[in-house]
């Protein structure tokens, strides 16, 4: 292990820190995990209130460097924007490009840009905002080779030339094979003009690097989306949250994922549940019954496949005129559609069995706080605390539901009337208020 990857203090900790080492130190918590823990115990070891460091300079510079090292932007930009060092200003302005700040990131650059270390940044802050001539400005003090195509590439990409911004990014790589930056914008322009899975193939490229950019797990987290690979998104703004915790676009683009991913399952759990409930409604007379097994079914009420698995084998038997033969008969249409006698009884124990556990539970619950007072406070709350499905979510919102409450006063009977409301909502909900001692409306 290179001494940069463990001597933390000896980079942060300098008079005039070097910002080749704070990127290297960068690198090596991205590649090394024994280097992250190192970055991440000293950050832990210095004070956590970010005013501490308008008071001292040096300790704002010092843990806003090591903060950055291990990519929490958003507390680095707090503890670097305290410190009146050159190279404060550019790991600052750093910070606030990947908090997608490029105005705030300008602001705080403009007048620093002959420092070589601000330069790059301030002209990609500039990029971002969209202006080319200010960043060709800014890029003039940049002689970097690899950084210096990179950013022309940029300009290029802002004057609409693609084709001349793709070679100026392929002569960065050229240069610098792992250079994040170039790899991003090959990736962002195949989203955009070309093919999915080649940007894909770039932005892991790119989140493989050294120090890739948090907008690269960003925006394959979005290209997975589009693709309705939810989970592969999910881990991509995972990923920028345990590095970043505050990270707000990781957040909401988790939250995002996680909603379509379960919209994505309830769908196909509803698609069953819709297949299964046209063939419970199968009137018995599509089916090729005697004369006899047809007449008495007709006399037992039994209009439905759906009525039928209600009725067990010794409650046929016992019908006048209704014998083995009959019996048979009804066995083997039933088995065509995977269905048996009295499984309905089944289905319908076990979901009194359940029903009676939950009830239980919210009625230990109300018994031990007090059983009005504990239902009153459950009906004022918010529909939001029951955590419904985004499916359940949106068809409350059609009724013009607002609390618990409210729901409390729609019958089984209304809720099954909503479109794309079907028996798998309606045992969700009706679950979220057992646990809670209450139930729908009863059925008029």
């Amino acid at each position: 292990m290179s001494q940069v990857a463990v001597d933390v203090a000896g980079v942060v900790e300098q008079a005039h820190p070097s910002s080749d080492e704070v990127l290297a130190l960068r690198a090596s918590v991205c590649t090394d995990p024994a280097a992250r823990k190192a970055v991440a115990d000293y950050v832990a070891s210095l004070p956590s209130d970010s005013a501490d460091g308008a008071a001292d300079k040096k300790l704002a510079l010092k843990k806003g460097l090591a903060l950055w090292c291990v990519g929490r932007e958003s507390d680095a930009a707090e503890w670097l924007n305290h410190s009146g060092e050159k190279i404060a200003q550019a790991f600052y302005g750093r910070s606030l490009l990947a908090c997608g700040q490029p105005g705030a990131a300008v602001k705080a650059l403009e007048g620093h840009g002959d420092d070589a270390a601000v330069a790059p940044v301030l002209a990609e802050a500039y990029a971002g905002l969209g202006d080319s001539e200010n960043c060709a400005k800014a890029a003039k003090a940049v002689t970097a080779p690899a950084e210096s195509a990179y950013l022309r590439g940029r300009i290029l990409d802002l004057e609409c030339d693609r084709s001349g911004a793709t070679e100026a990014y392929h002569e960065a790589l050229e240069a610098d094979e792992g250079h994040s930056g170039a790899l991003f914008r090959l990736a962002h322009g195949e989203t955009l003009y070309g093919d999915e899975d080649q940007a894909i193939e770039l932005y892991r490229q790119c989140i493989e690097t050294t120090c890739p950019p948090v907008n690269a797990f960003l925006n394959l987290g979005n290209v997975y989306e589009d693709r309705g690979e939810f989970s592969r998104a999910r881990e991509c703004y995972r990923s920028v949250l345990d590095a970043d915790p505050r990270n707000l676009r990781a957040r909401m683009f988790l939250k995002d994922a996680s909603a379509s991913l379960n919209m994505f399952y309830d769908e196909d759990m509803e698609r069953r549940a819709d297949r299964r409930s046209q063939v419970m409604r199968l009137p018995v007379t599509d089916f090729e019954l005697s004369v006899r097994s047809r007449n008495c079914l007709a006399k037992m009420g039994v209009r439905s496949l759906g009525d039928l698995i209600q009725r067990t084998e010794s409650e046929l038997l016992s019908y006048k005129n209704f014998g083995e033969t009959s019996l048979q008969e009804i066995k083997d249409i039933l088995a065509q559609k995977s269905l048996r006698l009295g499984m309905g009884r089944d289905e319908i124990q076990k979901d009194d069995e359940a029903r009676s556990i939950l009830e239980s539970m919210g009625g230990d619950a109300a018994v031990a706080a007090g059983a009005d007072a504990d239902e009153a406070s459950a009906t004022e709350k918010p529909l939001s605390d029951l955590e419904l499905s985004v499916r359940s979510r949106h068809c409350m919102g059609l009724l013009g539901l607002a609390s618990v409450g409210d729901l409390c006063a729609i019958s089984e009977a209304e809720l099954m009337t909503i479109k794309n409301f079907g028996q798998t909502s309606l045992n969700e909900v009706k679950q979220k208020l057992a646990e809670l001692g209450l139930s729908l409306k009863p059925d008029a």
